[in-house]
């Protein structure tokens, strides 16, 4: 089975206070069955999010010395995850046409944090809002989460809605993830 979709993703724990939710979440995975209704899937995540002024402002009342930082005009949270997942399906309705499913698993986390500024070397050679500071960390995560699926008519594709829940582990471990997505699913299930 292939997957592949968007949506909204509401960041949650720490970030949540920092980072607005947004419309920029992407998805795909891929996948096999194991036996009847139980499948492994891969699956990867991005998010890119907008960093709120009041944490932009706290972090420059923060670290006064650092010039980066105190030039920032605006930044952004960007998020990647690669998670390993046991997904169960339960067929139902007629003709089998729509899915429940269960899924969790555990994986590889990123979360990067970049701030950009005014540009002060002409747009030839910094065009747009060039990055002033900028930090990230890899740790595990865990993830969780629902959805259902419709098969199209006559078809092997299937539209699908699902919720899941990421958390970073470690250095991660204050972020939590959200995201609500919808797309297309592709194989014989």
């Amino acid at each position: 089975i292939f997957n592949a979709g968007g949506g909204w993703t509401k960041p949650m724990g720490a970030d949540g206070d920092n980072v607005d939710a947004g419309w920029k979440n992407f998805q795909a995975g891929a996948g096999f069955r194991m036996t009847g209704n139980l499948f492994l899937k891969f699956n990867f995540l991005f998010d890119k999010l907008d960093v709120k002024q009041a944490a932009l402002q706290e972090a420059r009342t923060l670290n006064p010395t650092n010039v980066g930082l105190l030039q920032a005009t605006s930044g952004k949270a960007k998020y990647d995850a690669l998670t390993f997942e046991p997904m169960y399906r339960a067929p139902f309705g007629e003709r089998k046409r729509f899915n429940a499913y269960l899924f969790g698993g555990f994986g590889w986390f990123r979360r990067d944090l970049e701030f950009t500024g005014n540009s002060g070397q002409g747009s030839l050679l910094q065009p747009g809002s060039p990055s002033v500071f900028g930090r990230g960390g890899n740790s595990g995560a865990v993830d969780g989460g629902a959805g259902i699926d419709v098969r199209l008519p006559r078809r092997r594709w299937k539209v699908y809605v699902e919720v899941r829940a990421v958390h970073g582990l470690a250095v991660n471990h204050e972020t939590t993830l959200v995201p609500v997505s919808a797309g297309l699913r592709w194989g014989s299930l």
